[in-house]
């Protein structure tokens, strides 16, 4: 069953990736024909595609940490053996975990303040902010999903 979940997540995650690159390509085409065939160009264009990056570089991130290949920082792994590097993924991964629902708390505070603080005029751009705590609430989930759908050796270390 979890698996299946994180399959599924998965599927939607790479859908909602690929949607967002198509979607800055063809409108980053779209305005660069206006500005240069026509002489003008939309301001909320260049708004969107921004978002649209932020949307797909996340999106690239939480496949990323669904797949186990997400940036590492810890230096000390190089020096571990296999088998201490298996018995500390549980608690690795709980922590990362927990980091990411921190960001997933504090980045919904900040949607709030932005959708309270937001001049009227800006509101239309505030929906694309919701991609920081989505982002960071499905790390989480890989997280944990990863590790409840591990098998004990199949942990993918590098």
């Amino acid at each position: 069953m979890f698996k299946k979940t994180n399959n599924l997540l998965q599927t939607f995650e790479a859908w909602v990736a690929a949607g967002s690159l198509l979607l800055l390509l063809a409108i980053s085409v779209f305005q660069m024909l206006m500005r240069n065939i026509l002489g003008f160009g939309y301001p909320e264009i260049d708004i969107i595609s921004r978002h649209l990056l932020v949307i797909t570089g996340l999106m690239g991130a939480v496949l990323a940490t669904a797949r186990h290949a997400h940036i590492k920082t810890d230096a000390l792994s190089l020096l571990l053996s296999k088998s201490v590097k298996n018995k500390i993924q549980l608690p690795l991964n709980l922590f990362s975990c927990f980091i990411c629902l921190a960001l997933c708390y504090y980045s919904g505070i900040f949607v709030l303040d932005e959708w309270q603080y937001a001049p009227a005029n800006e509101r239309w751009t505030l929906p694309f902010t919701l991609i920081y705590p989505v982002s960071f609430a499905l790390m989480g989930c890989h997280f944990i999903l990863n590790e409840i759908t591990a098998e004990k050796t199949s942990h993918k270390i590098v």
